[in-house]
């Protein structure tokens, strides 16, 4: 058996460091002309955001219940991009995830010209948030802003310091990068590249279960999405086939709600443990370590996620529904009886897809592989 050789060791057991807050751009929503892509020019109703020019720190906004600022203002700057609301894609947790497109000025009037650039839109209502987060829901939006904030900043750092597109990030990440943070007094907006093909689940679900060499590929892109993750010092938490894109030919890493920093020593040079906590996420993709709240490492179980991702890839099920002992297929497939029931269920998996499985899946943390690991196993050749 391998043993995980990235695994932190048992002690310290530090609390995640926080993210710095972010700063949110006001917006206010519209009424234009709208010159189409196919020529037609429309009175488009309460359907355009665009930004006034100011700009605030995100709790001041979030704990605000009053916004007395005139909505219809808009500063004498005048913005040269807008987005226009089409159709709704989801509901989302706290409001709805919608199309739309980017907008250029085409004149002072407060005319504009649609362009082909797609993106999605997360609209979140302010009191929906206030009330979820009173009830001590986990999945946090100013985590997921920090989050990617950090994220641009690290991937910015890593190509030089040059300034580049939210879209050119993500090709060369693998993870949803942000466009825009926006606000009014109503409503949270979170602005990124559109991901046409939906979700991994959704495609999942049309063709029943992937081939093992469909299932390989998408591994590949995962890990890299992962890796410039953990390089950033970030653990997702909460990776799942609904939290997985699909760009073309590629899959996008989004939802970074639960997103943590990883804590390191003092002279910051080793990771450790992060100091037990609630459970949150999915069930079935959730870390036994993290379901009995125990102290975990923030890429360990991004990694157990993974694994869940590509059993049901492989197989077209999920492993098991809880992490838990008490719960006989987590207790065979988790403790090395992977291969007879796989066998028994005539699965016709390669006996290198099925010892990757289980070693991504085993109960001990310290016994599963990392990703350097999972990359060079024979069956990733």
């Amino acid at each position: 058996m391998n043993r995980n050789d990235d695994y932190p060791p048992d002690q310290p057991q530090l609390d995640p460091p926080p993210f710095s807050e972010p700063i949110l751009d006001r917006c206010v929503v519209i009424s234009p002309i709208v010159l189409l892509m196919n020529g037609e020019r429309r009175f488009c109703h309460n359907c355009v955001i665009v930004k006034n020019g100011l700009s605030a720190p995100y709790n001041s906004v979030s704990r605000s219940q009053n916004d007395e600022e005139d909505p219809g203002k808009i500063s004498r700057q005048k913005p040269e991009i807008a987005y226009l609301m089409k159709e709704e894609i989801r509901r989302a947790i706290y409001g709805r995830v919608v199309m739309a497109t980017v907008l250029r000025r085409a004149n002072e009037n407060d005319c504009w010209t649609e362009t082909n650039e797609e993106c999605a839109i997360k609209e979140m209502s302010w009191d929906k948030i206030r009330n979820g987060l009173g009830e001590g829901r986990l999945e946090n939006p100013q985590s997921e802003i920090a989050a990617m904030r950090h994220l641009m900043r690290f991937y910015t750092n890593e190509v030089g310091g040059e300034q580049v597109s939210a879209s050119d990030a993500v090709r060369d990440t693998g993870i949803i990068m942000p466009l825009d943070f926006l606000y009014d007094h109503q409503n949270l907006y979170t602005i990124t590249p559109f991901c046409s093909s939906g979700e991994l689940l959704d495609l999942l679900d049309m063709r029943t279960r992937f081939t093992e060499d469909e299932s390989r590929q998408i591994l590949r892109n995962l890990l890299q999405g992962l890796e410039w993750l953990h390089r950033a010092g970030l653990t997702h938490k909460d990776i799942s086939l609904e939290n997985i894109m699909v760009n073309a030919d590629m899959t996008v890493i989004i939802d970074m709600g639960m997103c943590l920093q990883m804590p390191f020593s003092d002279d910051n040079t080793q990771r450790s443990l992060i100091r037990d906590r609630p459970p949150c996420g999915k069930l079935y993709y959730m870390a036994p370590e993290v379901f009995d709240q125990e102290p975990f490492d923030g890429r360990a179980v991004d990694m157990w996620a993974v694994g869940v991702c590509l059993f049901m890839m492989l197989t077209g099920q999920q492993p098991w529904d809880r992490p838990s002992q008490l719960d006989a297929r987590f207790q065979h497939f988790t403790n090395g009886y992977l291969t007879p029931i796989l066998t028994q269920w005539n699965m016709n998996l390669s006996a290198d897809a099925i010892d990757l499985l289980q070693q991504m899946l085993f109960r001990d943390p310290h016994d599963r592989l990392s990703l350097e690991q999972v990359r060079h196993h024979p069956w990733m050749m």
